[in-house]
């Protein structure tokens, strides 16, 4: 890999971060204000338009961001053929669920969802606008101009939602918070952009993009069924407030592995599409970005798991404790999550959709078992189940890539058992650390940094080279950190 690349690299992780850190803390920070004043209810409410939306979304991109960035010789007639495209897709997207919202509605019991899904599903069209442009920058690793657009809709359309929220709009405070986010990024990438849309559609464009992409819109819509069929089953089977209890606890659960793989997986994904013809440089790279990742998100999820009940109390308020228990199974499940996205990445740099197809088919038919199977038991039984479907996936997602790169399930586990093993120390600790303590805010005050310094001095115990590696690279960036390697490196 040359220097320049290497420098590409380095910046495009930089501002990734800076993106990802930001927009993701931000909207951690404002969700936490909304949740304070809203009732479950009320995200149980968009917790039922999210299969919707989501399968919408999935449609409206149908790979082809990702067959533009994986092709080789891109050119304007692509960026033009997609943009027409995709906004074809958004308009008749956004007409279909307009006129299905009172069936929607009425398959929840919920009226509010008429005018709340006609509303919502504007999204649609406006992300078709911009979402050409932004795959240009991804394409040309330019993650300062995409943290400066994510940074600035989030707070702004964050404000709108607060102030909304705090003003008795409810249900409706979630709704254009969404809604003014999506048109502040169209418009910042509009007016920063350097490419605009020619009045051209190729068919050969079209051909080449989407027969990647068509593979890619059969395994992501599959997925997107997987990932929302628990609303759908929480939402119509159990009450509005349960299904808001649920997709609180899954978005916490969901917040470490989600944000820091977005910080790699921007980067790495157009950086490894140009080295895809390299095993051994994958590999590398690969075995890197299993293990790296794992040693920040492993003992994020044991923390928030020995400490959920603590945790809901003081950011959410005593109302939100039910979804305490549902943050416990959802943070275990989380643990594999991770190491699915790796292994499916390497399928996608080498283009071969047809295999993420064929193992997406066969894991979500079990999925779909294990969830029809636990409706009786309840909505814990439930988030049980599907945190064990993460794990069937994962076993599942390295079958391929022990056959392209060698590197199967025993040699992953392997390489994160260590990290297991610290995060599994740690978590106990905490609980011992902070059982018998009266208060919410001091068992959160004590049980944190007792974690950080047990995970740490564990790893160090055992002379652990990612510990090793992450120091080294922060000396590296700041000389006045030196002091960083005598507690690290024996």
């Amino acid at each position: 890999m040359d220097n320049n690349m290497k420098r590409k690299i380095a910046g495009g992780m930089k501002w990734s971060s800076i993106e990802s850190f930001g927009t993701t803390g931000i909207s951690f920070v404002i969700s936490i204000i909304i949740a304070r004043r809203l009732i479950p209810a009320d995200y149980g409410v968009m917790g039922m338009l999210a299969i919707f939306l989501a399968l919408s979304n999935t449609f409206l991109n149908s790979g082809i961001s990702s067959a533009l960035i994986q092709k080789k010789d891109v050119n304007n007639d692509d960026y033009s053929t997609a943009f027409y495209f995709n906004m074809m897709v958004g308009i008749g997207l956004y007409g279909i669920l307009y006129f299905s919202a009172p069936f929607i509605a009425e398959f929840y019991n919920q009226p509010i969802l008429i005018p709340v899904t006609r509303v919502v599903s504007t999204t649609l069209i406006i992300s078709a606008l911009s979402m050409v442009q932004g795959t240009i920058l991804s394409i040309k690793l330019d993650f300062r101009s995409k943290a400066r657009n994510s940074l600035v809709s989030v707070i702004f359309s964050g404000i709108a939602g607060i102030i909304m929220a705090y003003n008795g709009f409810g249900v409706w405070a979630l709704v254009w918070q969404g809604v003014l986010s999506g048109i502040i990024m169209m418009v910042l990438l509009w007016y920063y952009s350097s490419w605009k849309p020619s009045f051209t559609f190729k068919k050969k464009s079209f051909k080449a993009l989407f027969g990647f992409g068509s593979k890619h819109l059969v395994s992501s819509t599959i997925n997107t069924i997987y990932d929302n069929l628990s609303t759908i089953v929480i939402g119509k089977v159990y009450q509005a407030s349960d299904l808001g209890y649920y997709t609180r606890a899954n978005s916490i659960s969901t917040l470490p592995g989600s944000f820091i793989m977005n910080i790699i997986q921007k980067v790495n994904y157009p950086v490894l599409a140009k080295l895809q013809d390299d095993n051994v440089a994958l590999l590398s790279m690969y075995s890197i970005l299993l293990r790296a990742p794992l040693f920040l998100i492993f003992p994020i999820l044991f923390g928030m798991a020995a400490l959920a009940w603590p945790l809901i109390e003081v950011l959410l308020g005593e109302r939100w404790l039910p979804s305490a228990g549902m943050l416990i199974i959802a943070c275990f499940g989380c643990l594999s999550s991770p190491l699915s996205n790796v292994n499916l990445n390497l399928l996608y740099v080498k283009g071969r959709t047809d295999l993420v197809l064929k193992l997406e088919l066969m894991k979500k038919s079990i999925a779909f078992i294990m969830i029809i199977a636990a409706i009786p038991t309840g909505i814990y039984g439930m988030c049980t189940a599907m945190a064990l479907y993460n794990y069937v996936a994962f076993c599942f997602n390295c079958h391929y890539t022990g056959k392209i790169l060698d590197y199967g399930l025993k040699k992953q586990v392997e390489d994160v058992l260590p990290i297991l093993l610290y995060s599994v120390v740690m978590s106990a600790c905490i609980v011992g650390a902070t059982v018998w303590l009266p208060y919410a805010w001091l068992k959160l005050l004590v049980g944190i940094p007792v974690g950080i310094v047990v995970y740490l001095f564990v790893a160090r115990l055992n002379r652990d080279v990612t510990l090793q590696s992450l120091v080294n690279n922060i000396v590296q960036k700041s000389p006045k950190l030196s002091w960083l390697n005598c507690l690290v490196i024996q």
